[in-house]
């Protein structure tokens, strides 16, 4: 029986960004609330040790708080190596500004930063990829600001017009410089941003990090309009 070439390469061709867009989902989804929740309860325990301090049973509460770090380590482990479909965290259940809002609510109850947000434009008629690529880009950019940056403020800008959809996240911080520390992070493995930017790609668009010593540091997405016909994935 003849084969169709053509028709086998596309269909491995779509297969093969159905698993890379998994892969970022479980980064930027349950990985990322796992890190998270690991570093709630790292703080936990610090605040604690004071007020246990004459407690005679300090060390096994220690111990059991260190079990609880250690699952949550195990639990990493397990979702880098999970292979199988999950929904995306960042489904449509919601709309885009409700999703944005659970976005930087938690990230301000954690930095004490209330990002600045700003939407013009219409989204009601997103598609699911885009609406998961915005947000698991915004996600990603205030991780880094949290992790990396010691800014004071923080800007997120969303706008949609025939031209297609624009987004933005400005932070004051310490800055960096992209193209150094970009090749460390493919060469370290690490998913984030290198998700980020595939992400955005898979939908024809395109992702720049700008930044320098000292700050500021602009992370922004361009997405072409939608339908695309140079694209099959939505």
């Amino acid at each position: 029986m003849t084969r169709n070439t053509k028709s086998d390469q596309d269909w491995t061709s779509a297969f093969e960004r159905r698993l890379d867009r998994l892969r970022f989902d479980l980064h930027d989804g349950p990985q990322q609330d796992v890190h998270l929740l690991a570093l709630d309860l790292s703080l936990f325990r610090e605040q604690l040790l004071p007020t246990i301090a004459l407690d005679p049973n300090r060390d096994r509460l220690i111990g059991r708080l260190d079990d609880l770090q250690a699952q949550l380590a195990s639990l990493d482990t397990d979702l880098r190596r999970l292979a199988v479909a999950a929904e995306s965290p960042f489904s449509k259940s919601s709309s885009l500004s409700e999703a944005l809002s659970q976005i930087t609510d938690a990230f301000a109850s954690r930095t004490g930063i209330h990002p600045s947000t700003r939407l013009a434009g219409d989204f009601s008629t997103f598609t699911d990829s885009r609406q998961i690529a915005l947000l698991a880009v915004i996600r990603e950019a205030l991780s880094n600001v949290r992790k990396h940056s010691e800014a004071a403020t923080v800007t997120i800008s969303l706008s949609a017009d025939e031209r297609g959809v624009e987004a933005q996240v400005v932070d004051d911080g310490r800055g960096f410089d992209p193209d150094t520390t970009l090749a460390q992070a493919r060469r370290d493995g690490h998913l984030g941003v290198v998700g980020m930017q595939e992400r955005v790609r898979m939908l024809g668009g395109e992702t720049r990090i700008e930044s320098r010593p000292g700050g500021p540091t602009v992370v922004s997405v361009a997405l072409p309009p939608w339908p695309n016909s140079g694209h099959t994935v939505p």
